[in-house]
């Protein structure tokens, strides 16, 4: 076995043990939590990153670790871990159903590997860098971006909108955030707020939804949502401080010329950075 298989294997492993623990404790409702005006924390954080920590050091004690709840882990080796114990504690306090436990692991500061498990669907989404991504076991079909007679066309989409934590705590980031929300719901059908990135990632890969954009996203949920929209095919813009991602041309252009309206006013996509695929 390789060692980026037996990486793959090990973090596969370690979302389904968190994801078994968040799965357990959400529907015994056995948790304690603490609400702030900006943030949710509960223990089922804390229980699912201990199943995963135990997996991935038990396997490989030198590579670096990054878990939300516990912070920084030194390593010696050139793999890096980030790990997101439970994407969407929010929802989870609030008996939503749509919430993760994922990682996404670095080699050498490029992202090889994502997965990320939803425990109460019972869905496993595993991206690897050139090999594309996996639902459950079976390999997903690679988007086809074309420019019409698809449900994605700009006034028919559905994006996701995702936000890091840091925009919520400074006014002007929050404007900047208003002003992408109208312009998203002012083209598109529909504007799903999503509170569980890594969910909505695998969704928008299997073409459930449409199109994705992300303002100062959080590292966690990023690295895995940029791999898996690469592999799957999406057609992806960036600049700075925003990202997005399409199922076609037309869409993937129309968010980035939103985002960079209204991050940089006065701009469009075009003089930012060129497209890429992931």
């Amino acid at each position: 076995m390789s060692e980026r298989d037996a990486v793959e294997r090990t973090a596969i492993e370690a979302c389904l043990a968190g994801g078994r623990r968040l799965r357990v404790a959400f529907e015994t409702g056995d948790t304690t939590v603490e609400r702030f005006e900006h943030d949710v924390k509960s223990s089922a954080d804390r229980e699912s990153e201990s199943a995963m920590l135990d997996v991935v050091t038990d396997r490989f004690p030198t590579h670096e670790l990054d878990a939300e709840e516990s912070g920084h882990h030194g390593g010696s080796a050139d793999w890096r871990w980030v790990i997101d114990p439970l994407d969407g504690t929010n929802n989870f306090e609030s008996g939503l159903p749509s919430f993760a436990a994922a990682v996404a692991v670095e080699r050498a500061g490029t992202t090889e590997l994502g997965v990320a498990y939803v425990p109460v669907a019972d869905d496993l989404y595993v991206a690897r860098r050139s090999d594309g991504v996996r639902y459950n076991g079976r390999p997903l079909a690679t988007n086809e971006p074309d420019e019409g007679g698809s449900r994605a066309a700009v006034p028919e989409a559905t994006v996701m909108s995702v936000v890091g934590h840091d925009v919520k705590l400074h006014e002007e980031r929050a404007a900047v955030s208003r002003v992408l929300n109208e312009g998203v719901e002012d083209a598109c059908k529909r504007r799903l707020e999503s509170w569980s990135p890594t969910v909505h990632w695998g969704l928008l890969a299997r073409g459930a939804l449409d199109g994705a954009l992300c303002y100062r996203p959080d590292e966690e949920e990023q690295l895995f949502g940029e791999l898996l929209a690469g592999e799957a095919g999406l057609v992806i813009e960036r600049g700075e401080e925003w990202y997005v991602a399409g199922r076609t041309p037309e869409l993937a252009g129309s968010l980035a010329d939103i985002a960079a309206g209204a991050v940089d006013p006065g701009t469009t996509a075009d003089a930012g950075a060129e497209p890429s695929e992931g």
